[in-house]
């Protein structure tokens, strides 16, 4: 039997200014005792570990592009694991020779972070690894009953290689699509076939677009959850859940910071 898989909200706002009560864009799952993270906006390990996240239990970190609403908060958030291994006996056990995998679609704002983290105390010396990767088309992970498949989108362009990503999260028979930021909203219909739940970002598209399309695509979708908030969600969301819910039904929610989600 496969255990359920828990979503958490951490940052559910597009590229704005500061908002309150929300922040840029990440959201991690936990399974069997391992985290994985998708995105890391602002705040996004403050957030998680004020919620309980087990943050040593880290094993991956997904990027789906390096706009600073999906990256502001990874240097941070390594820099708490680091602070944890320092300040805590039980997360330096658990994190000592630890590998953690960060896959980022661009190498050299990779490099930028590691200079930054270099510079804090002791040049970032830690008891844990990190192994940077840079990836494209296809399945990227496959460990301990997790899969992540990452297909490009046109969010930046047509540019190769390209550097934006979806990504389509398979858990024993369950799955989570998340689109990322798109330049299209079908940009991520090759993923969506017999979908669980879709995070779909509305930073660049309208709530009654998504869903029509949703509608006249014919893809299976149990669940409709709307991430990356753009303004019409930000000033008035109940009138845009409004929306939604008149064309596709009650299967479709607004995440707020701290959602929690069973998968």
């Amino acid at each position: 039997m496969i255990e359920d898989a828990t979503v958490t909200i951490l940052g559910s706002c597009s590229g704005t200014e500061p908002m309150p009560g929300r922040h840029h864009t990440s959201f991690t799952i936990e399974y069997r005792g391992k985290l994985y993270w998708f995105d890391a906006g602002e705040c996004c390990s403050y957030t998680a570990y004020l919620n309980g996240i087990d943050l040593p239990a880290t094993e991956a970190i997904f990027i789906s592009h390096t706009h600073m609403d999906h990256i502001g908060g990874l240097p941070n958030l390594l820099w708490t694991l680091s602070k944890l291994s320092k300040v805590s006996q039980d997360s330096l056990r658990r994190l000592e020779d630890r590998n953690i995998q960060v896959f980022i679609p661009d190498l050299e704002v990779w490099d930028g972070i590691v200079k930054l983290l270099a510079g804090t105390e002791g040049g970032f010396r830690n008891p844990f690894k990190l192994h940077a990767k840079c990836y494209g088309d296809g399945v990227i992970y496959n460990e301990s009953g997790i899969s992540v498949f990452a297909l490009h989108n046109k969010h930046l362009g047509d540019a190769k290689p390209y550097k934006s990503f979806s990504f389509r999260v398979e858990i024993g028979t369950k799955s989570l699509v998340y689109s990322g930021d798109v330049r299209n909203i079908e940009d991520c219909e090759p993923l969506l076939d017999d979908c669980d739940i879709l995070l779909m970002e509305t930073g660049h598209h309208k709530v009654e677009d998504v869903c029509d399309w949703l509608m006249k695509s014919g893809k299976r979708i149990d669940r409709l959850i709307f991430v990356h908030h753009g303004r019409a969600i930000l000033d008035d969301p109940d009138r845009e859940l409004r929306k939604a819910k008149k064309i596709i039904g009650e299967k479709v929610a607004i995440a707020d910071d701290g959602m929690v989600i069973n998968l």
